[in-house]
């Protein structure tokens, strides 16, 4: 994990939660361990609910190449993982972001 990441996993854990509909997600973990946290659930839509997932990664706004990416090239056996992971960089990329305007003391 990036140091400069773990301030923001609380909020990407809570935001991932909420989108996910878990009943609870670890909020002082690592990014991997966050991804291991909801990978049951993303294996579980990818295998069942392949509709709700491509939604999931619309609304995170996980870009189209990233999914394709992870869809054809990733190994069937680490796909939900590697989709997790791709999930949680996302959301903490925007939770960093909202900080960062946040903060700014120009706005």
């Amino acid at each position: 994990m990036k140091s400069e990441d773990k301030p923001f996993l609380p909020a990407c854990a809570k935001d991932l939660k909420e989108r996910l509909a878990l009943p609870d997600t670890p909020t002082g973990v690592s990014r991997e361990e966050l991804a291991s946290c909801i990978c049951p659930t993303i294996s579980r839509l990818l295998n069942q609910h392949m509709e709700k997932l491509l939604q999931l990664c619309y609304q995170v706004d996980l870009g189209e190449e990233k999914l394709k990416q992870i869809l054809n090239h990733s190994p069937v056996s680490s796909m939900a993982m590697d989709l997790s992971l791709a999930l949680v960089d996302r959301q903490l990329l925007k939770v960093r972001l909202r900080a960062a305007y946040r903060s700014d003391p120009d706005t």
